[in-house]
């Protein structure tokens, strides 16, 4: 007779093993697809916060720019005729300066030995009166006044200076003697005045 002998715990144990391992094996693929599933489900989150976010600062730049254009229609409502010409005025009013300082530097006698220079200027708005001074040096002739007049009348008569100012007038003409380099020479320092138009002298 052939005994055979059978290890069935050996079996069982294997079986277990295997059991376990295809547990662990459902469980860590569980793990993972529900990881993935709230991955997922946070991103999604986290898009529809952001476009809300996105719908909300748009509905405020909305309110922003109905509230300007209100503003603007009520400005544009409350602008009326006395409004226009005063506009009108002061744009009427406004001085281009870079004209008149041109007519000031032509005609300033540049011709030697007579040779003049402008030193300061300056506008008073409160008396609309434009003042100038420089300086020239004397010749031998003591042609410096007549040179001044001769500057001046240049000046009244030209259209690019005599547009805004009614009136230039020469308000000072005085002597000076002058050290330079060892060698003493005789100068004009003068000031004169131009009024805006509708202005008074003072």
């Amino acid at each position: 007779m052939i005994k055979y002998k059978l290890n069935l715990v050996k079996s069982v144990r294997v079986a277990e093993k295997r059991a376990r391992g295809e547990r662990a094996q459902m469980t860590l693929i569980a793990i993972v697809c529900f990881s993935i599933l709230a991955i997922a489900a946070f991103s999604t989150y986290l898009k529809i916060m952001s476009m809300e976010q996105t719908i909300v600062n748009e509905k405020n730049k909305l309110e922003l720019i109905k509230a300007e254009y209100r503003n603007y229609q009520e400005m544009y409502v409350s602008i009326d005729k006395a409004d226009v010409e005063l506009l009108n005025q002061l744009q009427m009013n406004r001085i281009y300066w870079t004209k008149k300082l041109e007519a000031i530097a032509k005609h300033l006698p540049d011709q030697q030995p007579i040779s003049y220079w402008i030193t300061k200027f300056g506008y008073r708005s409160s008396s609309r009166i434009f003042n100038v001074q420089g300086y020239g040096y004397i010749t031998q002739k003591q042609e410096q006044l007549l040179a001044l007049d001769n500057y001046l009348n240049d000046l009244r008569a030209d259209a690019s200076y005599s547009d805004i100012f009614s009136a230039t007038y020469l308000n000072s003409a005085i002597r000076k003697d002058e050290e330079e380099r060892g060698l003493s020479r005789e100068r004009v320092s003068f000031e004169y005045s131009s009024v805006k138009k509708g202005a008074q002298r003072r």
